[in-house]
């Protein structure tokens, strides 16, 4: 009971943190269930069973969870029962396994995480045993996690603990240390995954809709008479998760601005390409992966005919988003270069 409560305790406190530290676009704070299946080492004297538990953590840090997890199951003793192991030991016994973990969330893809964590376990029973120890010691957690939607995703993970006895009344003997594994698998849903959302960049610009709320090719703003007063985008092209590569749809908008830029009348016109990202992986991955997908589109309108020094490739990585990181079409919207006219 006394860890029972220390286990409310810690997650009571984990979930009152500060809003300043969870405001993160991808779950501030996780609570989910799961089933476990749990194999014992032999000289446990378990059988191996199923059992059941909960979890509760917070994002410290991007993709960085800190998380504490309960599981309980009732399992059955395979030890002799002949003379005094009969009056030791016990037909069944229940056991919970408290776990203390930083997980790391690592991208894969839109939808898919590698999860790796590591940690403190401590295994307990309900009563005094002679074939099985209570007490703790290291944890590891590999696992997925499936993103389901923007608050709901399914993990799947194994576990081992290296559990070092801790009972001061071992008997008849003293017990040795253990490794445990464990299987589990379970849903999670996210709460407050949505930070603060930064200012945005300022453009003169014309919105329509085309499978989501975009910026789309506005080819005659380049006409502007006189200096533009603010930036004024011209065009914006999209790029897959994770990637640079222009498609050929990119290159369709990026030739129509090309052709526009080397026409004589605007030959004293200077862009800028900015690079944007959804906001899955780290803000310095964000912030190159924007700078490369920068660069591949003024290397295209470069190899079209346009003036290198009339073109200044940057990155905003995840700072400027158009729409909601929590959602596919949303992070699909901000992973785009926008071409500007500067003057």
């Amino acid at each position: 009971m006394r860890k029972l409560h220390s286990f409310i305790f810690g997650a009571t406190l984990t979930v009152a943190l500060p809003a300043t530290v969870f405001a993160q676009r991808q779950g501030a704070i996780e609570i989910g269930g799961f089933g476990r299946f749990s194999k014992f080492a032999d000289t446990l004297k378990l059988d191996s069973g199923l059992g059941v538990g909960g979890r509760v953590g917070i994002y410290a840090f991007k993709n960085w969870l800190v998380e504490m997890e309960l599981s309980y199951a009732d399992l059955d003793v395979n030890a002799p029962r002949t003379g005094q192991a009969a009056r030791d030991t016990l037909n069944s016994v229940s056991h919970a396994l408290w776990s203390y973990r930083l997980t790391y969330n690592h991208p894969v893809s839109d939808r898919l995480k590698l999860l790796a964590g590591a940690g403190y376990g401590y295994d307990a029973y309900g009563r005094a045993r002679t074939v099985a120890p209570r007490g703790g010691g290291p944890q590891g957690l590999l696992g997925m996690r499936f993103i389901i939607n923007n608050r709901l995703s399914a993990r799947v993970e194994g576990t081992g603990t290296y559990i070092m006895p801790a009972d001061a009344d071992a008997k008849p003997v003293a017990r040795a240390s253990a490794l445990n594994l464990g299987a589990q698998a379970g849903l999670s849903m996210s709460f407050f995954t949505e930070g603060p959302k930064p200012p945005r960049t300022v453009t003169d610009t014309v919105r329509i809709t085309r499978r989501d709320t975009i910026y789309v090719n506005r080819i005659d703003t380049l006409r502007l008479t006189g200096p533009a007063p603010r930036p004024v985008v011209i065009g914006a092209v999209n790029f897959a998760f994770n990637k640079s590569d222009l498609s050929n749809e990119a290159k369709t908008i990026l030739d129509a601005i090309a052709a526009s830029l080397v026409d004589p009348s605007n030959s004293a016109r200077t862009i800028t390409v900015t690079g944007n990202t959804d906001a899955i992986g780290s803000e310095r991955f964000n912030s190159t992966l924007g700078q490369s997908r920068a660069d591949q589109a003024k290397a295209y309108l470069v190899s079209k005919g346009v003036a290198e020094s009339r073109v200044v490739a940057r990155t905003q990585g995840e700072k400027d988003p158009i729409a909601p990181n929590t959602t596919t079409d949303g992070r699909a919207s901000n992973r785009r270069v926008l071409v500007m006219l500067t003057n």
